[in-house]
């Protein structure tokens, strides 16, 4: 059996949550196993979280890294592969060049940052997900994952920073 429990707090207003988050963390619930939901998008520090630090930089500079790699070999390399003298022409001409070159690394970049949007939001999510119906209507949630012998101070500290409902989650498919 697990020694942990999983709960989920409803609030109206940021600030109730903003502080319960901050006195949760002084009860000794780490950052990792409290997860605010909204249906409104708020930044971290607003709600009392730690900024959380996203790869998609990454992700989109190694897109644009790749896309000019290929836009390179395509207007550079091709043409020595397979050359043709035309008028004492060289085989390689500088505008073309960018055009192709800055055409494939804004492709990759495009590809690379959708791509990892879906990455960092981890989609697609297969299986049932914690929820709550009124996080659409406009409520905050908290969802905690914390140990069996925090429950009693834990509900006690939601329930003083206004959270107006204290339950396990529903497990549904989103």
């Amino acid at each position: 059996m697990s020694d942990k429990l999983t709960l989920i707090a409803l609030f109206s207003e940021p600030n109730d949550t903003a502080e319960a988050v901050d006195r949760l963390h002084t009860l000794g619930v780490p950052d990792h196993d409290v997860v605010v939901m909204t249906g409104v998008p708020y930044p971290e520090q607003a709600l009392g979280r730690q900024r959380e630090w996203t790869t998609l930089p990454y992700i989109v500079l190694a897109g644009a890294i790749v896309g000019m790699l290929f836009g390179l070999f395509l207007a550079v390399i091709t043409p020595h592969l397979y050359r043709l003298d035309i008028g004492g022409h060289p085989p390689v001409g500088f505008p073309p060049a960018a055009v192709i070159i800055f055409v494939f690394t804004m492709m990759a970049i495009i590809v690379s940052t959708f791509l990892g949007v879906l990455w960092e939001m981890n989609f697609p999510r297969f299986g049932s997900a914690p929820y709550h119906k009124s996080v659409t209507s406009g409520n905050l949630a908290l969802l905690l994952e914390l140990p069996k012998e925090l429950e009693t101070p834990v509900r006690e500290t939601l329930k003083s920073h206004n959270a107006h409902q204290v339950t396990e989650p529903e497990w549904m498919a989103l």
